[in-house]
């Protein structure tokens, strides 16, 4: 590796080198080496040749060695008196004594002790001197911050002028280094970068004279290392080709300063993640990106924070770590937060592509966030925004509504905070329904609409989903959830987690999705329901800055890649990172919110993203509002409606408010809720389900107009049953193909779990003659 620094001590003259140790190592251990093959030359030499050539040899390398030191003996301009002949002489004591020794052995007769233990001793001796070695004033270079190495090693970006041939024969003209050459033939590498090759020509009949790199260095003001001055292949010595590669040589180091760092703190034993070797790089403007490999047959594992430790990186967000899930991973460095500024969304962004995808956000680099609102290999999504308040949750759950009134799909949106947390929506969604009754009315109301769309599907043996045929697609977004699935009353949260579990496993298939905003992924805060949890992970996840690791951790189970580690994200960042903010005592206010920043877990791969930025204004974001567009939001089909009920029809409907006596009040019979006797019928733990109110038959859709509706599945397998136990094959071989198998299983478990069915046999069931209610 070629010298980084240089500089000339004032009062020595002595020249102190900056390598890197492995340098240094590599050149004391070649000057060791050459001792021992003496001493052994010394040893062996006199023993196998008397002739006058080994004294010539011995007494020739004295004298020429003595002659170089008188050379030396004359100070040089500005240094101290003796310092260059002390250095000179520590050079040349090994040679003298060595030939002393040598000559000595030849002029002794026979082989005496002396001359095996002497060469011995001298090249031990001078092994651990090594007078070369340490004479030089090389000094070891200290390992670089990861970060250092992105805009000062890599070379700057330097505004050349259009003519620089001229611009270069110029300050060669200027610096007068050789009287009478002139820089030719320039070959510039790349437009706005210094690098440049030229051939430098003498007078004809005239030599180019040896110039010292170090003027020539100054001449161009480039570090010296990057200069090269060599003969021209073909020519004599009147034309020399001089090269100057400020450009590959910062760039050279840099690499070579960052896999030494990688193998010293990352790899090597006792580091961040030992055993996982650095591959490749590439240094960008404001990013370094490692790739990163586990030995094979290993996964790799590079935990965040100690990788974080291990490089310098002092903000967790200036680092992202992705991996393959096998053995490889590519690291991406940022001088600062690449998230730190974020544009707005455009309409564009916002409207749904052929592959059900919408834009929400900018990944880390530069990359559009992008999620499906629906998939159409698979129909209908789940999905869970987790993330304390101020996380940035309400901006992100906007932009996805709004990103579905751009693309035609039906809104339904509860926020259980009465309206406060997503008043931007209100209006602007088919149904927006505020506060814990209103939002039970939705999903009782959603569960209707999806064994609506089941029967039918049913009847027409469909067992897929695609928009408009017959149905529009709907989501439904339900906001800080968690208030409502750890409600005191427990008639109220078994109700929601029981509907919410339903809808998330079944509705994919008749298109409703269900997304669900929480502050807290713990069982207790969803009902102390597991399958909430697990189902709502499998469609998009967003992980936002949370309150506990445990939070962060229950939403990484499952669906995060095989080695993927990450910290939690702050509450705010700094330009310089929050250890130097917390030095200087900048106060936290002066850093940036991180509101928005999020790690987005889609088809098995993490990104670290932003929502688009959106501008509060009175306690609203008119941004967003913006992009919701002045259309009528889509509602569900007439079919749909007739099934939905009363709580369908009174939608959006202010509650009844408090009346002087006598005065009228149109909403005085609104009902925004279930009725509470048919609360106990949804409830996961009594024998029946939630009641379903068969269509009039003029409000099917066209592709339905004759059907009829007939007993449930649930009626066909207790009929079935009546008679006696049956099997579980037995019964779908009754009831299929006009139900799925699927459903037929399911059902059948539900009856069981309910109380209505007992098992009596592997896969045989019966009805029980005491039902668990009675």
């Amino acid at each position: 590796m070629t010298v980084t620094e240089q500089t000339e001590a004032p009062a020595t003259g002595a020249t102190t080198k900056t390598v890197p140790a492995g340098t240094i190592r590599r050149r004391m251990n070649g000057e060791r080496l050459a001792y021992a093959v003496a001493a052994a030359g010394i040893a062996i030499g006199p023993q196998s040749d008397q002739g006058p050539l080994s004294y010539l040899g011995a007494l020739g390398t004295a004298a020429g060695t003595g002659l170089w030191l008188y050379c030396k003996a004359t100070p040089k301009e500005g240094a101290a008196p003796g310092v260059g002949l002390l250095r000179s002489a520590l050079r040349a004591l090994p040679t003298l004594s060595g030939s002393a020794l040598y000559a000595a052995a030849l002029a002794a007769p026979g082989t005496a002790w002396w001359e095996i233990a002497g060469p011995v001793l001298w090249g031990a001796a001078a092994a651990a001197a090594a007078p070369f070695t340490r004479s030089a004033g090389l000094t070891e270079e200290a390992l670089p911050d990861l970060v250092a190495a992105l805009p000062q090693q890599v070379a700057p970006v330097v505004d050349t002028p259009k003519d620089y041939a001229s611009f270069l024969a110029r300050l060669w003209e200027q610096a007068e280094l050789a009287s009478g050459t002139k820089l030719t033939m320039v070959e510039h590498f790349q437009q706005s970068l210094p690098d440049f090759r030229a051939v430098i020509v003498a007078q004809p009949g005239k030599a180019v004279p040896q110039l010292s790199l170090r003027n020539i260095a100054a001449a161009f003001d480039v570090p010296e290392e990057s200069v090269t001055f060599t003969s021209l292949l073909g020519s004599g010595p009147g034309r020399m080709v001089l090269t100057v590669t400020p450009t590959v040589g910062e760039t050279s180091r840099a690499f070579n300063s960052l896999e030494a760092l990688w193998e010293s703190a990352v790899t090597a034993p006792g580091g961040a993640a030992p055993g996982v070797k650095f591959v490749r790089a590439r240094i960008e403007d404001d990013r370094i990106v490692i790739l990163a490999a586990a030995p094979r047959g290993k996964k790799i594992r590079l935990p965040h924070s100690e990788v974080c430790s291990a490089l310098g990186v002092d903000d967790p967000t200036r680092m992202v770590i992705e991996t393959d899930g096998l053995r490889q991973a590519v690291v991406s460095v940022y001088r600062t937060n690449p998230l730190m500024n974020v544009r707005k969304a455009t309409v564009a962004d916002l409207t749904m592509d052929e592959r059900g995808r919408v834009a929400v956000g900018v990944c880390h680099d530069g990359r559009s966030a992008v999620m499906r609102l629906w998939d159409p290999g698979q129909g209908a999504l789940r999905g869970i925004v987790a993330g304390v308040t101020g996380a940035g949750k309400s901006v992100l759950l906007n932009l996805i509504l709004a990103a579905e009134k751009r693309s035609g799909v039906v809104s339904w949106v509860a926020d259980i905070q009465g309206g406060m947390s997503l008043p931007e929506a209100d209006g602007r969604v088919d149904w927006f329904a505020k506060g814990e009754d209103e939002a039970l009315a939705m999903l009782v109301t959603a569960h209707k609409v999806m064994k609506y769309r089941e029967a039918i599907s049913n009847k027409m043996g469909r067992g897929d989903f695609a928009i408009g045929r017959p149905w529009p697609l709907i989501n439904i977004t339900l906001d800080e959830i968690n208030r409502l699935l750890s409600h005191p009353d427990e008639k109220k949260k078994k109700l929601a987690a029981y509907l919410i579990a339903d809808i998330q496993k079944t509705g994919r298939k008749v298109g409703i999705g269900i997304r669900l905003a929480v502050q807290s992924l713990h069982l207790k805060d969803l009902g102390d329901e597991e399958a909430i949890r697990q189902q709502g992970k499998v469609g998009v996840l967003f992980l936002m800055r949370t309150a506990s690791s445990s939070t962060r951790d229950m939403g990484l189970d499952g669906v995060a890649p095989p080695g993927f580690h990450l910290e939690n994200i702050p509450a705010r960042i700094y330009e310089t990172g929050q250890i130097e903010a917390l030095f200087h005592g900048t106060d936290d206010d002066e850093g940036q919110s991180t509101a928005g920043m999020a790690y987005m877990f889609l088809d098995g791969r993490a990104s670290f993203m932003r929502t688009f930025y959106a501008e509060k204004k009175n306690g609203i974001y008119p941004d967003l509002i913006e992009l919701y567009g002045e259309e009528p939001p889509a509602t569900i089909t007439d079919g749909e409606a007739e099934a939905a009920g009363k709580a369908y029809a009174l939608r959006n409907t202010p509650p009844a408010d408090p009346v002087p006596d006598g005065a009228p009040n149109a909403n005085a019979d609104a009902d925004y809720g279930p009725v509470p006797d048919a609360v106990p019928a949804a409830m996961p733990e009594l024998p029946a389900m939630p009641s379903f109110d068969p269509p009039a038959a003029d409000s099917a859709v066209d592709l339905t107009k004759e059907f009829e509706t007939g007993p449930t599945l649930r009626e066909r397998i207790l009929d079935l049953l009546a008679d006696g136990p049956m099997s579980l094959p037995q019964m779908r071989k009754v009831l299929c193909p006009e139900y799925e198998t699927g459903s037929v299983n399911t059902e059948v478990g539900e009856l069981n779990r309910a109380g209505w069915l007992e098992r009596v046999g592997r896969g045989v069931y019966q009805l029980v003659t005491q039902p668990a209610d009675a």
